[in-house]
Order: C-alpha cells, then structure tokens, then sequence
C-alpha cells in the first residue's frame, strides 16, 4: 500500500508542476495595453491607441461620448535594445484610431478585446476628461510642462554623445561586400547607459545584411578623443553589397538612449557635506538624461567591374572555392545517386545561382535542393551553398557527369578567377528490370527507345484464320476499346498540361526578380532621356509583374487587396508588407498625378529599394 500512496503523490505533483507551468507560459505569452491623453478639450481630435506584442485584430468596445473619426492606422516597430552591455530584441504593433470630444466631462472608454492567435485578451480601460477651451492654448499648456521637465542641465554637452559609422572600404566594386560598424562614444563620466534603435539606416541600392548577434555582449573600449577620454561601445553592424555603381548613400542611424551622469552639488562650507558628497565615497546626487543621438551617413562611390568577364561569371566579388561530390559512381541502371556541387568563401553567398550542369541525356536529374549554411561575423557574411541532384541513370555503361564552371571577381588580385571542378565518371551495371522503355528528360531533346532496341522476331509459323462475322474481328476489337484509349490519352494529356503549367509557375517565380530588374533598367533609360510617361509605365509594370509572378497571381485578379494575401501567406515581415504595397499604391498616384513632389528618381529607387527587401526576406525565411 505504501508503494501505491507514493506513486499517487509523485503522480500529484507532476500534474501540478505541468497545470501551473502552463499557467505561468500562458499568462505570459501576449500583452495588450490601451492609451490615449487622460485631458482634452471639447472639439479636439486626439488618438486612441492600442499596442500589442504580437500582431492582432481589435474589436473595439462601444464608444458613445466620442466621436469615431477614423482608423485604425496600423503601424509595428523591433527595436534593439542594450541595458548594461546586454542586448535584446523585441517587436510591438500599434493600432491606432482617431476620436473627437464632443461635450464636457468625465468619460471612461471601455475595455477593448484583441484577437491573437486565436485568444481573446481584453485591454485596460481608459479614462479621459474633457474639458472647456481654446485647443491651442491647451497644446501650448502641455509643450510648457514638458520643456519645464526637461532635465536641468549638466556640465556634459549633447555634443559629447555622438555615433561614428566607419566603412571598411568606400570605393567599393558592384556586388563587393563592405562592413560598415557603428560605434557608440560616451563620455567616461557616465555610470549607467540604455540604448534602443530608433530608426534604422536606409539603404538605397544595396543588399544589406545584419551582423549584430542580439545574444552578445557588445565589446567596450576607451579612446581619447579631442583631449577627453570616451568609452567606445560597438553597437550595430551590417554587411552591404552594392547592386549599381555611381554614388550611392546609407542614411544615419539614429538611437534613443538615457544615461545616468552625476551631478555636481553645489558646495557648502559644512564638512560634513563636503564629505557626503564627495563622489569618491559614493555621495553626489546621479541624474537621468534622455537623448536622441543620430550618427553620420556614409557615401559610397561604386565602380563598375571589368568588362571583359568569363563566360561563366557569376557576378561576385570576393574570394570563393569550388568543389564537386559524388556519394556513389558505381550501380545499377533505375538506382539513384547524388551529386552536390559546393561553393564556398566570402561574398554575398546567397545571391549564387545554380550552375549549369549538361548531365548525360540517358539519366533522370531532379530539381537540385538548395541549402545554405552562411555565417555573420565583424568579418562580413561567409559561408556556402550547396546544390544538391538526385540523379537516376536509366540504362547501362559508361557516363561523365561534365567538369562544373564559376567565376568570379577577386579585388585583391584585380582580375577575375575562373574556378572548374573536376569530372566524375560512372559505371552503370544492367538492373533487374533494364528492359526496353519509353523515357522523356528535361536533359534531353528527344524520346529515345533505352534498353533493347531491337527484339528478336519470331520465326515459327502461325496460322492466321479470318472470322467469317464481325463479332471477335480485328474491326470489332478496334471499335470496342477505341471509348478506353480516348479516355487515356486525355488523362495523359491533362496531366502534361498540368504539369506544363506548374512548370510556368515556377520559371515566372524564378525569373520575377530577374524580369522586375530588367523592367527598372529600361526604366532607368527612359529616365534619361527624360520620357517621364514612359518611365512611370515601365516602373509600374516592374512593381505590379514583380507580385504576379513571384507570388503566382493571375493579371486578372491583380490588386493590392491579393498581393497582400499572397505576402502575408509567405509569413514576411508585416513591415515589408506595409512598405511594399505603399510602394505600388504610390506608383499609381505618381503615374496620374503629375504634380506630385516625388522625383522620378526617387521613384526609381523606392521600387529598386523594395525589391530588393523583399528577394531578402524570401531567402533568409528560405521561402522559394
């Protein structure tokens, strides 16, 4: 019995371990918080917002002592931040309405519920009074109480607080890859500091890829600049590849950061005091000071490569190797093996194609499956990619898998490398069933008998008697199964158009990148010339092909409405999404409102931009 009453009690607490851990994993998982201004006036506008951790669908409460007068505005931010040298990463969305006081008094908007994921989570409920008089006044009111608390100031300046952005190189080749780091330099008075990314750099005309590991602790230094002593903190890094030469620019970054200074007292003749506060002894008074501090921007001026690239050119620059793989050159006929070609070193490894491999037409070679394994460092991006074929031979003898070509450019050396593996030669032994049979490859360019070509012909006699009737005749075989053959041939050739018009589907996906640059080029030529018309026709058909053929939407059933559906189902980020399909609405108001401040060339390098962004968020998400 003893043995029994403790499995009950291990059984107990193991339920009550496992009920009260998913409580505690529950109760953390979303938060949901309503603000708006606690004082208005009758007759102001003023937001109501609702700002969550994770992206959701609010269902507003009834608002009867406002009025609702638009919304809601949805907006989201990630946002780095660094507490004591450790930094994390968090992501908000905000839905954001507008309302309208209408009549004086004390009015509670009540709770809304926010759908994420399924769950229903209610908000705080917001209480705002309303009060009388003039709305300029009020707004002159809450500007007054903010400058009067603004911390008092120091004996540091704004201008001891800056971020340097330093370039590895800023007369980079197209495709070459340049490290740009942004470091933080703090007065060494400061104790305590608190850093968030307020707006990213932008990046025009460049692939841009993130180095900054959010799980590492930001290396810290001291330098000496213009006589006084800083603590130097690297705070964020990218790796950039410029896809068009000319000048080019990244714009600052900018951060928000509250550091803990002291501050000095003044001095009294009591020595007690003296002592106190002596900072040597750990008195003084310590002040919070909030700034926003934006670094410099970087220019680049890109050269174009050398015209007299290989054949096989791949479009990098970098230092890259080249190897071949066969996991078995000896079997049967209808067995498999694999091939992988491998391309490794450091560049921009996620930009390689895959090479163009002539395979023996007797084998069946599959779509070969990419994967990458690419590393981020202060170094850059490096890494490979592999492409891996799965290749049947589907007759016997003797093949060779061709030798495999890339070329590249190399700076250090100035001249282009051309790399080329070595051949693989197979052995195909006779299968179990190597006998005669129809086969079709991508790899070929016509059907071809494999196996036995010939067969031998009977040579004992047969004898032949005529059905004196129809029934059992030739005529009637012909006739009775002609109703059967039909129905074959139609399923055969419902298949292959099928299977042709997903093959459609996925060279469009395959070339929508390819297709949209060639469009923005011509675009670009158009600009030139100054053929506005033209150029605006050309950049629409650049944004609106781009999204019908990379995300399989038919011409006719084009609209913002679909493209959104298609990108949100490809789980991008939802700020991509936004900025994207603002890109292709502003096309449209550009291309009918010629009075419209945006520049064509500003055109131009929004469309470039946000192509670009997208081909991004693809890959790294390994969405094909």
């Amino acid at each position: 019995m003893m043995w029994k009453n403790n499995l009950m009690k291990i059984i107990f607490t193991y339920i009550v371990v496992a009920v009260s851990s998913l409580l505690t994993i529950y109760a953390q998982d979303y938060q949901v918080s309503a603000s708006a201004p606690s004082h208005v006036v009758a007759g102001q506008r003023f937001n109501l917002t609702y700002t969550c951790n994770e992206k959701a669908t609010i269902n507003l409460p009834n608002i009867q002592d406002f009025t609702l007068l638009g919304g809601p505005q949805v907006s989201s931010n990630s946002s780095i931040e660094i507490i004591n040298g450790r930094m994390s990463r968090s992501s908000t969305y905000s839905y954001t309405y507008v309302l309208q006081a209408v009549k004086e008094g004390s009015f509670e908007i009540p709770a809304a519920v926010a759908v994420i994921n399924g769950k229903n989570i209610r908000t705080n409920q917001v209480t705002i009074h309303v009060g009388a008089g003039n709305i300029q006044q009020n707004q002159q009111q809450q500007t007054q109480r903010g400058q009067a608390q603004a911390p008092a100031n120091t004996q540091l300046n704004k201008e001891d607080f800056f971020i340097k952005a330093y370039a590895s190189t800023t007369n980079p080749y197209v495709g070459e890859q340049v490290v740009v780091n942004y470091k933080l330099y703090l007065p060494a008075q400061v104790h305590r500091y608190q850093a968030s990314i307020k707006k990213n750099p932008s990046s025009i005309g460049f692939w841009t890829y993130d180095l900054s590991d959010p799980q590492a602790e930001p290396v810290q230094t001291s330098e000496t600049v213009n006589g006084k002593q800083y603590t130097v903190i690297d705070l964020y890094s990218i790796a950039v590849f410029p896809q068009k030469s000319g000048r080019l620019t990244i714009s600052p970054l900018e951060i928000q950061t509250i550091i803990q200074i002291p501050v000095q007292q003044q001095r009294s003749n009591d020595p007690w005091d003296m002592f106190f506060n002596n900072p040597f002894f750990g008195g003084g008074r310590m002040q919070n000071v909030e700034l926003s501090i934006s670094s410099n921007s970087v220019s680049f001026m890109v050269k174009k490569l050398p015209e007299n690239s290989p054949k096989h050119f791949s479009g990098l620059v970098g230092d890259f190797k080249l190897t071949t793989s066969l996991s078995r050159d000896v079997l049967s006929a209808n067995d498999a093996t694999n091939y992988k070609v491998t391309i490794s070193g450091k560049g921009n490894i996620q930009h390689i194609e895959t090479p163009d491999i002539v395979f023996p037409s007797d084998f069946e070679v599959q779509e070969p499956i990419i994967s990458d394994n690419i590393q981020k460092g202060k170094q850059g991006v490096y890494g490979s990619r592999t492409f891996e074929y799965v290749v049947i031979p589907r007759n016997q003898g003797k093949f060779t898998i061709p030798a495999v070509s890339f070329s590249y450019y190399d700076k250090a050396k100035q001249r282009f490398i051309s790399l080329e593996s070595d051949e693989h030669k197979l052995k195909i032994t006779k299968g179990k069933d190597s006998q005669a049979q129809l086969y079709n490859s991508s790899n070929k360019k016509n059907v071809r008998i494999l196996g036995n070509d010939i067969r031998f012909i009977k040579t004992n006699q047969t004898n032949f008697h005529t059905p004196s009737v129809f029934l059992k005749s030739p005529l009637y075989w012909i006739v009775f199964s002609l109703p059967l053959l039909l129905f074959i041939l139609f399923v055969i050739f419902r298949r292959k158009q099928i299977k042709e018009r997903q093959n459609i589907s996925l060279q469009k996906d395959k070339k929508a990148s390819k297709m949209a640059r060639k469009r923005l080029q011509k675009a670009e030529k158009l600009l030139k010339t100054n053929n506005q018309e033209q150029f605006y026709i050309e950049i629409s058909k650049a944004l609106w092909g781009y999204v019908s053929d990379k995300f399989h939407i038919p011409l006719v059933e084009l609209s913002l409405d679909t493209a959104r559906t298609k990108l949100e189902e490809r789980k991008l980020n939802p700020i991509y999404i936004d900025e994207f399909l603002s890109a292709l609405n502003l096309c449209e108001y550009v291309r009918f409102a010629p009075g419209s401040d945006l520049t064509p060339q500003k055109m131009y390098e929004t469309a470039f931009e946000f192509i670009t962004k997208i081909e991004q968020e693809l890959k790294k998400n390994h969405i094909v």
